[in-house]
């Protein structure tokens, strides 16, 4: 029977609860806020986990050089307390000068386009990076100081840790983000960090105040603790092999976090709910692993680490494309599995107390590490969003060394282990593959079997030359790498996948887009066309005669095409032309609606998309165009309302909003801050807003008709149907004051009619928006 906690372990836990309540709320808010601001895209999270992990690391290692210096106790509870005030004098003078505290003011949003990644890093430095650093450290330090005075095992107080950051995870989408504006969260969250402040002061007083006796466990030199726990079995200094496991595996588990975060926002959307889920699993994970090592089971897990493999080839082939909650389950059941593996063996190669906080410091690097990989490397490595299937093999290729390593494990001990690796990998990973295309057993499927007969010949005919475990270890080695190699081939075949047929690609802080053909043997078809993801947004067919002829979800049928054709022939536009504004410019097609005296600006917030747009050689709508064309580069939404700033309305007639990335919605460009700057730059009573919402998960009509009624416009919806050469099918909204005409003139749905049919109307915000209320059904 455990002891009850005393006063001491309640107030050890509790802080320590606090501190990760409060580490990973901010990271939300934080992102939450600036996400509008740095274009939506998905790497302003990335961006934003890897300054966090780098702060983290930092506190880690403060704490590190704490414990190792040769300073008493007392002297580091008050080291540790001046940090903590001064950390509430810096939130104290920020609400001071923002009137508002962690929210900076409009002098730290960019200015222009390009990759924003170190502004991002100096704006999260100057509005949270102390109160971040404290927090940061206060896990490792209590839990350093806690064994020092205390019996108990400290590693109980990480899975607490750990928990309340997951809790902090859960409260955000449910309780804080719908109940509680940005700045109003600000504030909470500063009270609360004052409690947290003044509950760690008084944890550095018990430290401070504990006897010499109380501190054996937290002795400099190199005796070991007097009372020895189960955790303290480890009484050797880690090795250099300890510090590679824990760095690798804790590095592995970062990489498949963050790039399970990548994979799922660019195809359905940047909010903090797709945030949430991975980062949960990630931290519910740590929270399994290191509350008791029962809950990790190699006997359960590795069989279902194969499994995931196996699930994750099958989504990365495609497999179950057009089923949302499907790919989401995989995605989840993949990144749970790999990183329960991880830090499962983690938690199984942990030191005793005595080495906690060089453990921390290890496994804090190995995460950062990870964000490093991700947000920093892989940009700059890959051509495409490939650093999943690097995590995938890396994941298993470290598991791999672990097991060989132990000559304790299944792998020498099981009699079918390593046969049934080998197995698993090359016919089941190749078969996942074909599978999610439709084209099962494919001839590597059968290669596979030939050499898994000839390495189980292999063993047969030397089983009676030398004895079984020296055979064992000799050949569980090569049935390892030839698992690994088949796995790699898999990944290496999806990957020439995703780059077939490609021009020209490149990748950048706002995703991967390429240049790719299409209909390479049909002259009337051919075309060249512009992809992010699985997503083309935007074509143009190489036949002379097709050539300025708008295509893909721009066509005259379309939502756009009809709501220029309507100003067109409008009286009050006379002999001055169109103004056209456009939100992404794509390949640059509503230019094809040019006419001599119009004036068409495209808003663009990518360099690349800018590039490919105006490179000849492949798209020439801007070019053909007789209209005016001016691009604006820069965040549309941002440009737009410096202009407004200046007094410089654009009184647009047309306004159309399309800026997609991938499958994923630009949320900032939705919400009720963003329509009102889109009206105020429409040409009034006449102006037409035309937003693009096709989409294949999200419903978006609720969100653009609560925009509509809150501001007071008439909504009206345009599907049209694709030709399959010029144009492909889309769905479209237009907005105005002045009423449409006819929905049969319009082809389209009048929504006062069909408002009963939308599962209410949903007005997003900049502080609250949720996707689950518009998934398709």
């Amino acid at each position: 029977m455990s002891p009850r906690p005393n006063h001491r372990t309640i107030s050890f836990g509790l802080t320590i609860f606090l501190s990760a309540f409060l580490l990973f709320w901010v990271q939300f808010l934080l992102g939450k806020y600036i996400l509008p601001s740095f274009g939506g895209a998905p790497a302003v999270w990335t961006t934003c986990m890897l300054f966090f992990q780098l702060l983290l690391l930092g506190g880690y290692i403060y704490v590190h050089v704490l414990k190792s210096s040769k300073l008493s106790a007392r002297m580091q509870s008050y080291l540790h307390c001046v940090l903590l005030l001064a950390s509430l004098v810096l939130l104290t003078r920020a609400s001071r000068i923002w009137n508002s505290p962690l929210t900076p003011g409009p002098n730290w949003k960019p200015n222009g386009m390009g990759n924003p990644v170190w502004q991002i890093v100096a704006l999260l430095s100057a509005s949270v990076g102390l109160p971040y650093f404290v927090l940061s450290s206060t896990g490792p330090l209590l839990q350093s100081w806690y064994s020092g005075i205390h019996k108990g095992s400290p590693y109980r107080l990480y899975a607490l840790s750990n928990l309340g950051s997951f809790l902090a995870l859960l409260a955000f989408p449910m309780v804080l983000e719908p109940g509680l504006r940005t700045k109003a969260q600000a504030w909470l969250w500063s009270a609360t960090f004052l409690i947290f402040v003044l509950g760690c002061v008084y944890c550095a007083h018990l430290f401070g105040m504990a006897s010499a006796n109380d501190l054996s466990g937290f002795a400099n030199d190199d005796s070991p603790p007097l009372t020895i726990t189960k955790e303290d079995t480890k009484l050797l200094p880690p090795s250099r092999w300890d510090y590679f496991v824990w760095v690798g595996l804790s590095a592995c588990a970062s990489v498949m976090f963050l790039a399970t975060t990548n994979q799922i926002c660019q195809d359905i959307g940047i909010v903090p709910l797709l945030w949430i889920l991975p980062l949960g699993i990630y931290l519910l994970t740590f929270v399994i692993c290191f509350e008791h090592e029962r809950w990790y089971s190699r006997s359960w897990y590795h069989p279902l680490f194969w499994a995931a493999i196996f699930a994750a080839c099958f989504v990365l082939n495609n497999g179950a494309i057009n089923n949302l909650v499907a790919q989401i389950a995989i995605y989840a059941f993949v990144l749970f599995t790999l990183n329960m593996v991880c830090n499962g063996e983690l938690a199984r190669c942990k030191p005793g107390p005595r080495y906690l906080t060089g453990f921390y410091l290890t496994v804090a690097a190995g995460g950062a590490l990870g964000g490093v990989l991700v947000a920093l490397a892989a940009p700059q490595i890959f051509r495409g969003f490939w650093e999943y299937q690097s995590g995938l093999w890396m994941s298993a290729l470290l598991l791999t060394i672990v097991l060989v390593r132990d000559k304790q494990s299944w792998l020498y001990h099981s009699k079918v282990g390593s046969p049934v690796v080998v197995v698993g990998v090359t016919i089941l990973l190749p078969e996942s593959a074909a599978l999610a295309r439709g084209q099962p057993h494919q001839p590597v499927t059968y290669i596979s079997v030939l050499v898994v007969v000839f390495m189980v010949f292999f063993v047969v005919a030397n089983r009676n030359r030398t004895p079984a475990s020296q055979a064992r270890e000799k050949v569980v080695p090569i049935f390892c790498g030839v698992a690994l190699s088949v796995f790699a081939a898999v990944l290496i075949v999806n990957v020439r996948g995703q780059i077939r047929d490609t021009v020209v690609s490149s990748r950048n802080f706002f995703g991967v887009l390429a240049i790719t053909k299409q209909n390479t043997n049909d002259p009337e078809r051919a075309a060249y066309s512009l992809v992010h993801g699985r997503i083309v947004h935007g074509y143009q067919l190489r036949a002379a005669a097709e050539r300025r002829s708008p295509t893909a979800y721009y066509g005259r049928n379309s939502g756009v095409g009809l709501a220029i054709t309507r100003r067109v022939a409008d009286p009050f536009v006379g002999d001055e032309g169109l103004r056209i504004g456009v939100v992404g410019l794509g390949v640059g097609t509503i230019a094809a609606y040019g006419k001599a005296k119009d004036h068409i600006l495209f808003y663009e917030i990518n360099p690349v998309v800018i590039r490919m747009a105006t490179d000849q050689r492949y798209f020439t709508f801007l070019s053909d165009s007789p209209a005016k064309i001016e691009i604006i580069p820069g965040d549309a939404r941002l440009s737009m309302q410096r202009e407004l700033d200046r007094n410089e309305r654009q009184d647009f007639d047309v306004l159309v909003i399309d800026a997609f990335s991938g499958d994923a919605i630009p949320v900032h460009l939705l919400t009720q801050e963003a329509f009102a700057i889109y009206f105020r730059q429409l040409r009034q009573p006449s102006g037409i807003l035309a937003i693009h919402i096709t989409n294949t998960y999200l419903d978006l009509r609720p969100v653009v008709v609560g925009a509509a009624e809150h501001f007071g416009y008439k909504a009206a919806l345009v599907n049209s149907a694709g030709d399959g050469r010029l144009s492909r099918d889309a769905q479209w909204m237009l907005l105005s004051r002045n009423s449409f005409a006819p929905a049969s003139q319009l082809n389209t749905s009048g929504l006062s009619k069909e408002g009963s049919n939308l599962r209410g109307n949903h007005l997003w915000t900049d502080s609250y928006s949720n996707l689950l209320e518009i998934l398709k059904r």
